[in-house]
């Protein structure tokens, strides 16, 4: 509606209204694409924490005596 009334062309108007919307649709499958991939980071990273911290755990006997 701003272009149009910017510039009182109803084609130029279309190819704006176009070229947002696909703009929008690229941004928003580029940042869920950028979700997925860090979820997956995150995800690996918990189970390499949880791999180097099961030798440390401590079974509830032990953690009764240590507190």
């Amino acid at each position: 509606m701003i272009v149009y009334l910017a510039s009182h062309s109803i084609p130029l108007a279309v190819v704006a209204t176009l070229a947002c919307s696909l703009l929008l649709q690229v941004v928003y499958f580029g940042s869920v694409v950028f979700l997925t991939w860090r979820s997956s980071c995150a995800c690996r990273a918990g189970e390499r924490a949880e791999h180097f911290g099961r030798a440390g755990k401590l079974d509830s006997s032990q953690r009764i005596f240590m507190r």
